[in-house]
């Protein structure tokens, strides 16, 4: 029977747990949503999962923050090499393929590059950077754009002939 590898750091942190507080008694539910935490799922994922309320994952968050952090740091290194290790395997892989045109036709690249950004994926999630990077572009005017057409009004203004009649205007 295979063992659960438990996180040093998390553990490390759970033993120095005050001996009235959720960790001493009941570690394993402790570890677990200090494992989830750091792997960065929801609080109602930690709860589903521990059965722990929101206070009590609130307390054991705070008192293990450096601990969940440590072991964001982790999981941000296996992501990374693993990364690595699919790079290095899909460099392989396509040599193999340049030199080979039937296994070239018979292979898909997409079971190597998938798994490869999945872990960096993951690698950049545990270190807390965005994974995507979303833009909004619409065609509304912004701020600047409504203060620049108030400005070219007021010089259109300024520039008015005697034969035409000058409109005040005030803005705020």
């Amino acid at each position: 029977m295979p063992e659960k590898v438990v996180s040093v750091c998390l553990a490390d942190s759970l033993m120095a747990a005050s001996p009235l507080s959720l960790e001493k008694r009941d570690p394993t539910k402790a570890m677990l949503a200090l494992e989830m935490l750091a792997g960065g799922e929801t609080w109602q994922k930690v709860s589903e999962a521990t059965g722990l309320n929101f206070d009590q994952i609130s307390r054991v968050r705070a008192r293990h923050e450096t601990a969940i952090e440590q072991r964001r740091k982790e999981l941000a290194q296996d992501g990374f090499e693993m990364a690595e290790g699919l790079r290095l395997l899909i460099k392989q892989k396509m040599e193999m393929l340049a030199e080979n045109p039937d296994a070239l036709a018979k292979t898909n690249l997409r079971d190597l590059v998938l798994p490869y950004g999945i872990a960096v994926d993951k690698g950049m999630q545990a270190m807390g950077q965005p994974t995507a990077v979303v833009e909004h572009r619409g065609n509304k005017p912004s701020l600047e754009d409504a203060i620049k057409a108030v400005e070219e009004a007021r010089a259109r203004l300024k520039n008015v002939t005697p034969d035409k009649p000058v409109i005040e205007v005030e803005t705020k």
